[in-house]
């Protein structure tokens, strides 16, 4: 259970405009998907048959710390996304984020008591070298199979390093997922492609489906080991795609220039929100 005053729950309250039942400008359907970001689960299976403000509510009793803070954070994203914030209440929202923040920073420590997971702000002490050499390593394994999963592997690695709170693969009802990490707050699933044979645009779109049947505030990346046909990146061009793409040729150069890869990829969505364009080569980022 979460440690609120009466006074933080009416900041909640006032900010997120539950006085009437109601939860900022969501449906049911859009405060659903929204939950479930935060909590993984569909929150009227846990509490059936109340208004969107009482599920809040019973959400803000029941579950600790952590989970408050991930939702307040993802909610005021979400009134930014749609111009919810106004010179009025722009003093209370902030308020509101630096304790939804806050909230966050209480969150456990990680498996086997190892050090928490650094902000994306931070450094973190990076050996390049080594990142470097195992991803050509890959290049030795004969099998596809398996250097198709020891590339997972390495990716999933690779957003531990940068301290990305990385999952690994796994299957739904519908679709197989390489993994996730989470990006500035967002969760990113992760299509991973080791083959040289150049992509296809299907192959984008089939990933593109797969994040859109996902939360509407889930996003994708899109790792191949060939580079991006210039004809399918413009085939995603002004389509309001929720992925980016990353070479592994890319991999390489960042790690033999000592870049952040959380920098890399928060510049690659930053293009793709300003421009529409899910791919753009890191050359011409920096």
């Amino acid at each position: 259970m979460a440690n609120l005053s009466f006074i933080d729950k009416q900041l909640i309250e006032d900010v997120l405009g539950m006085g009437g039942g109601y939860v900022l400008d969501f449906s049911n359907r859009t405060f659903d998907e929204f939950m479930t970001e935060v909590i993984g689960e569909s929150i009227y299976n846990k509490y059936p048959y109340m208004s969107k403000a009482n599920l809040l509510r019973n959400f803000i009793e029941d579950y600790p710390d952590a989970y408050i803070g991930k939702m307040i954070v993802l909610a005021i994203k979400y009134m930014h996304s749609r111009d919810l914030v106004t010179p009025t209440n722009e003093a209370k929202v902030n308020q509101l984020l630096s304790f939804g923040q806050s909230k966050l920073g209480r969150t456990p420590k990680t498996k086997n008591n190892e050090h928490p997971t650094p902000k994306p702000s931070e450094k973190v002490q990076i050996n390049y070298q080594v990142l470097a050499n195992n991803l050509l390593k890959l290049d030795a394994i004969n099998d596809a199979q398996k250097r198709g999963y020891e590339f997972e592997k390495y990716l999933n690695k690779l957003f531990g390093v940068f301290g990305l709170d990385p999952h690994a693969s796994y299957r739904t009802e519908t679709d197989q997922i390489d993994g996730s990490f989470i990006l500035n707050g967002n969760t990113i699933l992760l299509e991973a492609k080791y083959r040289a044979a150049q992509l296809s645009k299907n192959d984008l779109i089939l990933f593109e489906n797969k994040v859109s049947r996902k939360s509407q505030f889930a996003r994708g990346l899109f790792v191949s080991l060939s580079d991006f046909d210039e004809t399918v990146v413009n085939y995603f061009k002004d389509r309001s795609s929720r992925i980016i793409a990353l070479s592994v040729p890319e991999i390489y150069m960042m790690c033999s220039q000592e870049q952040d890869l959380r920098d890399v990829l928060t510049r690659k969505f930053r293009y793709l929100d300003e421009y529409g364009i899910i791919y753009r080569h890191i050359n011409l980022l920096f």
